[in-house]
């Protein structure tokens, strides 16, 4: 849908784009959805790869993508790893 700007699901052709999907923390702060780096203190934790949306005006068929995937540390984000398939 990215691409293409049609929605997989309905075929609808108006599809809005948001570069920064947010969530709110207890006191109400708006922080962009990210990737949560961990480092071995709290105080050096960082976030990459900004979360973004596309959605179908039909049918609100959601697709999510990470920007900037090739500046997220993998090997320090708890529990990711890389899963590779079969071709």
């Amino acid at each position: 849908m990215r691409k293409s700007l049609i929605c997989p699901k309905c075929n609808g052709n108006e599809i809005l784009f948001f570069p920064a999907i947010a969530d709110r923390d207890d006191r109400d702060i708006v922080r962009p959805l990210v990737i949560h780096v961990q480092h071995f203190s709290w105080k050096d934790d960082t976030e990459a790869g900004k979360i973004q949306a596309y959605i179908c005006k039909a049918c609100g068929f959601t697709e999510l993508y990470t920007a900037d995937i090739d500046k997220i540390p993998v090997d320090k984000v708890p529990g990711a790893k890389l899963l590779v398939g079969k071709r």
